[in-house]
């Protein structure tokens, strides 16, 4: 440290340049820390309310008494209904407060409900109001609820409330804790249960929602989320290491004569190495300082917007020291690495020509230095500039690599935001409804003849398991004029026991026109032949609906209705029992996008990131470069070069790189962001789509150019403030 602090009165912009360009690295890696620091707060709360590893609408139970499964450690009967609270639609949870082992309700203002009485979700209603549920209106004791109905709003009470404002005689809901919950033992306790309930004259009405031990279900994406951004701090990391090594080579080569003196002095060379490496050890030393804790905000921020938005919990301050510790690694060793090879020219140069303080390698002394010479080049400002770059390797590589860098950041940013929105609008563009009714509650309350009109046809909307994976479950009329009919391969439904998936989920599991798949459904395994693959990009598959609703066990039912109509026509045109939610199609794709441009905002500010340091490694290496080259501009300013050429000069320089190295972004750019959706694609086996940001491209070109004349022409300035004579004189 005491060397670095003697050198930063030599150099200060350069090393506050790679200080912070370290810094800013080390924070954009701090992303890998998101799964972790999520899952502090998601598990922790998941202990606390003692999360259901397995949850399940059920026809209605008498009892809950009799339901035996092997391994499970409470089983609990809840009520679960959705009814109209105020001005909104929401599920009433009935439950026993002084015997709950499992979604534990907590009040955290107030206290439990007793009899007559109810709690709620925060912002649902405050303590002490009256509101309107059901047919009545009751007393709100308390706020609060369970980690479990944190994303929306809920109504709790005890069982004989609840069964006053939802009519509903037992329970219809089952929740299940077991001793073991991997995902195997999970799969068995499905089986189990169905079959249990199956001896009580019950089913499933819906897919149960599973949950692994000690683990929430918002977990596996926020580790796809992070993991992505990762690879941007990733790059961010790199072009830093390309500035750290371009500003250590500098304050290494400036000390060349003094390294010369102690070797001549009687010095050996590896002391000598240890101590020019210290240097960058120090930078990245600082670097890392600033940055871990840089880190742990972006970690903690990130975590706490996508927390909060997708699972309604708002997390404490958590840190990954695991991430720390590998953030500490790659500076100190990415340090020590870079160094290395400046440590080792410096203290090889021949003792004469080190205490000369002269280039030891002069232009034309290479062979390729010579074939540039032998090109036609223009002037004399045109061939100093091509001269310089082919000479000074090294720089000319780094200023390349860390605008290309910048220039690809931009690019996959924007098309990453552009895939988004064009996989947003592809997801919808094959339907062709305006609106729909959805029955609120799990099951297939209606009867598909009831609601259906001239411009209303009944649907199923459902889901299942294949594989591993959740897939939606459609029942529709094989001449549906809601979605479009067009496949890649094979045929639409024709009313047989068939099934159309969509080409992007068939492509990831390997399945085929003619093949027979088997779904997971709510009363169990179902198999359907393969009748073709649809353009559709989630995951989907469509059936018939009276296949369906026969494999659901309700003939001739749905729990859905479409229209080509608005909502309101809608809402006026059917007449259905029971509690409804009117959607539109345009209110679907709003609430998609906004849960995606969170992601693309991330996306947004870890990019920013990515130029920021490019940036300040340009600007660093036109340091490194007018220090290389003190002696060449002085000789040139005083033959008469002015401060107008010296500026054209160092222009002319940067421009063309700043030209290939944008034709480089734009490739890396390409299969950047290529890359990225695929590794999304891969881990949701969805088909996204990757939509390239073309326009982006002269953007970001044109905006590296102008920061390379910007950066010429301030290093154009610096130059000419030196007097000429003190830098022939001396090199110091």
């Amino acid at each position: 440290m005491k060397q670095l602090r003697r050198f930063f009165g030599r150099a200060p912009a350069r090393i506050i340049a790679s200080v912070m360009a370290i810094a800013l690295a080390v924070g954009a890696i701090g992303v890998f820390a998101v799964p972790d620091v999520a899952a502090d707060s998601l598990r922790e709360s998941a202990a606390n309310d003692r999360l259901a590893h397995v949850a399940a609408n059920t026809t209605e139970l008498d009892s809950v008494a009799d339901l035996a499964v092997p391994g499970a450690t409470a089983i609990e009967g809840r009520i679960s209904r959705t009814v109209a609270v105020g001005d909104e639609q929401l599920p009433v949870i009935g439950l026993d407060f002084d015997t709950q082992q499992i979604n534990v309700v907590h009040a955290e203002t107030g206290r439990l409900p007793g009899p007559g009485e109810v709690l709620v979700s925060d912002g649902v209603a405050d303590l002490g109001d009256s509101i309107a549920v059901g047919p009545g209106t009751i007393e709100v004791v308390g706020v609060g609820g369970t980690t479990w109905w944190t994303d929306e709003g809920a109504v709790f009470a005890d069982l004989e409330t609840a069964e006053a404002i939802t009519g509903v005689d037992g329970f219809n809901r089952v929740l299940v804790r077991l001793d073991d919950a991997g995902s195997d033992a999970l799969d068995v306790a499905v089986d189990d249960l169905r079959n249990t309930l199956a001896d009580e004259g019950a089913t499933f009405e819906s897919f149960p929602v599973t949950v692994p031990n000690g683990r929430h279900p918002i977990e596996a994406d926020l580790t796809q989320i992070s993991t992505m951004i990762g690879l941007l701090g990733v790059v961010a990391g790199v072009v830093a290491l390309v500035l750290l090594a371009s500003t250590t080579n500098t304050l290494i080569t400036e000390r060349t004569r003094e390294v010369a003196v102690m070797r001549a002095l009687g010095g050996s060379r590896r002391p000598l190495r240890r101590r020019l490496r210290g240097l960058a050890l120090g930078i990245a030393f600082l670097g890392a300082a600033i940055g871990i804790p840089l880190g742990i905000v972006v970690a903690n921020y990130v975590a706490r917007m996508v927390l909060e938005r997708f699972a309604g919990i708002t997390p404490g301050i958590a840190v990954s020291p695991t991430v720390m510790a590998a953030s500490a690694a790659f500076a100190l060793g990415g340090a020590w690495l870079v160094s290395g090879r400046a440590a080792r020219r410096v203290t090889k140069l021949p003792l004469a020509e080190a205490l000369r303080d002269r280039e030891g390698s002069p232009f034309g002394r290479r062979w390729g230095d010579r074939m540039v010479a032998a090109l036609p080049t223009g002037g004399l400002i045109e061939r100093m500039a091509l001269r310089a770059g082919a000479h000074r390797r090294a720089r000319t590589l780094a200023v390349l690599t860390q605008l290309a860098a910048g220039v690809a950041a931009v690019i996959v940013v924007a098309s990453l935001s552009a895939s988004v929105r064009g996989f947003n609008e592809a997801e919808l563009e094959p339907w062709r409804w305006e609106s729909a009714a959805y029955a609120v509650d799990a099951g297939l309350p209606f009867d598909g003849a009831a609601g259906a009109g001239a411009d209303v046809e009944p649907f199923i909307d459902s889901w299942g398991l294949y594989g591993d994976w959740d897939v939606g479950v459609y029942g529709m009329e094989p001449d549906t004029v809601m979605l479009d009919h067009t496949v890649r391969e094979g045929r639409w439904l024709d009313g047989s026991r068939g099934v159309v998936i969509s080409a992007g989920f068939a492509d990831t599991q390997g399945i085929h026109v003619g093949d027979t798949v088997t779904l997971d459904l709510a009363p169990g395994p179902r198999s359907y032949a393969v009748q073709g693959l649809h353009r559709s990009r989630s995951r989907d598959f469509y059936i018939p609906r009276q296949v369906l609703a026969g494999d659901l066990g309700a003939e001739g039912h749905v729990n859905a209705f479409w229209s080509q109509h608005d909502a309101a026509q809608l809402e006026r045109t059917i007449d259905l029992p029971g509690v409804v939610h009117i959607d539109s199609i345009e209110a679907a794709a709003a609430e998609d996008a906004a849960a995606r441009e969170i992601i693309a905002d991330i996306f947004n500010a870890i990019g920013a990131i990515v130029v920021g340091v490019s940036v300040l490694g340009v600007s660093s290496a036109m340091a490194v470069n007018l220090y290389e080259r003190r002696h060449e501009l002085a000789a040139f300013q005083a033959i008469g070069g002015t401060k107008g050429q010296v500026r054209r000069l160092l222009v002319t320089e940067l421009v063309p790189l700043a030209v290939v190295a944008s034709i480089i972004g734009a490739v890396a750019g390409w299969y950047g962001a290529q890359a990225i959706i695929a590794s999304f694609e891969s881990a949701n086996a969805v088909e996204i789509g990757t939509v390239f940001a073309t326009g982006m491209v002269p953007v970001a070109a044109g905006t590296a150019i102008a920061a390379v004349v910007l950066i010429g022409v301030s290093g154009a300035r610096r130059a000419a403030k030196r007097p000429v004579a003190v830098t022939l004189r001396g090199a110091a």
